[in-house]
């Protein structure tokens, strides 16, 4: 069985969980987070790599904004004619989400029917 790569979210949500229940940890992390990040993924960072460790209170928020994505591109004047809709599909599309919205009410109350049914018929043991 292969295993994963843990992603970043899985390393930071572990580190954070392990900070919480383990306060030698927490300090060790907050005075050398190289180390303990090399240390837990068994990998050496290259040297260019930055770690900031903040630790927040109540009062306080962190915020992280990465990198953008490199594909992340503004849509031209053009591209945006090509894609822009007109109210007859905004109008299907509404007449669509109703005949849904309708036939979903409309399985809710059939199924409900059937287990009140049901019940009547087991005697209300709930057992098939």
């Amino acid at each position: 069985m292969e295993t994963q790569t843990p992603t970043r979210r899985d390393l930071e949500t572990a580190l954070i969980e392990k900070c919480w229940k383990d306060p030698q940890f927490k300090k060790a992390v907050i005075n050398d987070p190289r180390g303990m990040l090399e240390q837990r993924t068994g990998r050496k960072l290259p040297p260019n790599v930055k770690i900031f460790i903040h630790e927040e209170d109540p009062n306080t928020l962190h915020f992280s904004i990465p990198p953008a994505p490199s594909n992340l591109t503004e849509l031209s004047d053009d591209d945006l004619e090509k894609v822009a809709g007109g109210t007859e599909l905004v109008m299907t599309g509404v007449a669509l989400s109703a005949g849904i919205a309708y036939l979903v009410a409309t399985a809710a109350s059939v199924a409900s029917a059937a287990v009140s049914v049901a019940g009547g018929v087991l005697g209300g043991t709930g057992v098939w």
